[in-house]
Order: C-alpha cells, then structure tokens, then sequence
C-alpha cells in the first residue's frame, strides 16, 4: 500500500519538473514556490524512515527522487522572470541546500538526526519566504490560495518528519513542541479552508477528502504505540489530495476567487 501511494506521489511531483521553462505561467511558478518547500520536509522525513527501519527501498526511492526533483525546480525558479529581491532569496536557499544535501546523501545515523531536523527547518523558512515573495510578487487572490492551501501540503510531511523523529527516539530540541504544534497549526489550516467557499466542485471534493484522512490521522497519533508505517501511508495520502487541491488552485483566474 505504501509503495503504491509513494510511487503516486513521485508521479505527480515529476509532472511538476515538465513545464517548460520559458512558458511557465505566474501562478504555476508559485505552486513550484510552494512545493519546494514540501520537498526539503519530504527528503528529512524519508532519512528518518530510512534510519528507522521503516519502508526503507520506497524512503530511498522517494528521498532521491525528492533531491533531484528539488534541484530541478530550483533551476527553474531562477529561470523565472521575477525580481532582484526573488533572486537573492533563492540565492540564499542554495547557500542552505549546499549543507543540507550532503546531510541527506550520507548513510542515515540517529546521532545525526537532529543536524538534519536543523537544515530541514532552516529550508523550510527560507523557502516559505521565497514562496511569500513570489505572492508578494504576482499579487493575486490565487497565489494567497495556493500559499495557504500549500502550506497543509507541507504540514502533511511536516507532521510525518516529527513523527518519525519521535519513534525512532531521535533526541532534538523542541521536538515534541514542534510536532504538536504542526499538528495544530494543520487542524486551523483546514478550519479556514473549510470556513471558505470553495470556488469549484473539484476543489471541495478534495477539502472533503483530506479532512477525512485528517482524522485518521489525528487518531494515529493519539495512538500510544507509535505506528510509523500507517501514519507514512496517510500522509502521502493527504499530501496527494492537497497537491491536486493546490494545483487546481494554480489554474483559476482571479475572478473565480
């Protein structure tokens, strides 16, 4: 079941790295943005699955993929026309990645999980303020969408890293803080979303259809025996629905927000 879910999820990332470069639209290079961010969670979520024991050939798998996958768009972000104060964030991203990348290719060891933890979040900040840039930049209803209903996206790895992190009783600071935290911050996310009117049919199907995996999940991690493989499961689950919702946002006009 896992492998099938992560092989679906690999599938839809790689259909990311297909737009041309020249021809990508603004709001297709803010969903981009927004993905980037979910890559640098998915690559430390996989190194801990990997050290743990758990689905290790579809961790390495997805963990190769999601680097390469993460430079591919890179690249094309440069490429993207924007603005000076875009290209210096993404320049900082690089000065991040350079550390972080050999982390990740190294052979997965508990001690030096928290080091990977701390690149991870340092990735994620700067690529959030990338992607609140490029909102900045195109300056419409969608982007704020795509912003917002992307950021669950990552919270559904974000959630999955601690979780791991956790039951392979990897020892980092504020550990437990930051996941219960995530797992709030996902719960008022969806709050808002589900407050909202949807602007299409699509678009309500998958609200509905994460908030239901949400739930789930929410009872596996209430759960007081940690089940890694089932919340891995869920969360691709979820992280597919949330692109699919993500990527429907990309392709709305203003008016229809």
């Amino acid at each position: 079941m896992i492998k099938r879910c992560m092989q679906t999820l690999l599938l839809g990332l790689s259909l990311t790295s297909f737009v041309s470069w020249a021809e990508m639209k603004p709001l297709e290079a803010m969903n981009m943005a927004g993905l980037q961010r979910s890559l640098g969670q998915i690559m430390a979520k996989d190194y801990l699955m990997i050290g743990s024991d758990v689905k290790v050939d579809d961790a390495t798998k997805q963990l190769n993929t999601s680097i390469a996958l993460f430079e591919d768009h890179h690249a094309q972000l440069k490429a993207h026309p924007t603005n000076d104060e875009i290209r210096a964030a993404l320049g900082q991203v690089e000065v991040i990645w350079s550390a972080y990348r050999p982390l990740l290719s190294a052979t997965p060891d508990k001690a030096q999980a928290p080091a990977v933890l701390a690149k991870a979040e340092e990735l994620v900040k700067q690529t959030q303020h990338v992607t609140d840039l490029f909102e900045k930049h195109n300056g419409d209803a969608a982007s704020h969408s795509i912003n917002r209903s992307g950021w669950n996206r990552v919270l559904t790895q974000r959630t999955a890293m601690f979780y791991m992190a956790r039951a392979w009783g990897v020892q980092a600071p504020n550990l437990d803080a930051n996941f219960d935290a995530s797992v709030k911050e996902f719960d008022a996310i969806m709050q808002e979303l589900k407050a909202e009117k949807a602007p299409n049919d699509e678009i309500a199907a998958a609200l509905r259809k994460t908030d239901a995996r949400w739930q789930f999940a929410t009872k596996a991690f209430a759960s007081k025996d940690f089940v890694p493989t089932i919340v891995a499961v869920n969360a691709e689950s979820m992280f597919r629905q949330l692109n699919e919702m993500t990527r429907l946002y990309a392709g709305l006009k203003g008016d229809q927000l």
